[in-house]
């Protein structure tokens, strides 16, 4: 299990150290190409957009994965161990019940996506929605390992 976690984590890393080169270079192409030759490319708009977007929900990932995901403790910090575990726990189901809802609601969106077409590319229009999925599944994911660390916090 830690060597999945380990690989998965690597994975994400160099998959999102890659989209932030591809977006800065493919942005600096665009300006380039439009005001020193006067040739902007037809995609410069729908690309970074795309490469935008996948590095939003995987950053989005990453954040959670490191516990960075945004919270005030003031007044957790001040409640009794089992008061704490159990506002705790309800954020975390909070946050599967909010990732199910996007995840239900993103995969009829994917599917009419991939009737139609981007203008520019030609890609699927699909390809601007899988990064919601793609993300909730991640952050799903360490979403329980963050449950997990709560429990073991807990009987600390």
């Amino acid at each position: 299990m830690k060597r999945l976690d380990r690989a998965l984590e690597l994975t994400i890393y160099y998959l999102s150290a890659a989209l932030m080169l591809a977006l800065t270079l493919v942005i600096l192409y665009a300006v380039v190409a439009r005001y020193f030759f006067n040739a902007a490319p037809a995609w410069s708009d729908e690309v970074p957009r795309v490469i935008f977007l996948w590095c939003t929900y995987i950053g989005i990932a990453v954040a959670v994965k490191r516990g960075q995901s945004l919270k005030v403790t003031v007044v957790l910090d001040r409640l009794p161990p089992l008061a704490r575990l159990a506002i705790e726990m309800f954020m975390h189901v909070s946050i599967f019940v909010m990732l199910a809802f996007l995840l239900w609601y993103n995969l009829p969106v994917i599917e009419l996506g991939r009737q139609t077409k981007m203008l520019a590319t030609q890609w699927s229009d699909a390809v601007r929605f899988y990064p919601l999925s793609v993300g909730c599944v991640l952050i799903g994911l360490y979403q329980l390992r963050l449950v997990m660390k709560t429990i073991q916090d807990y009987r600390r």
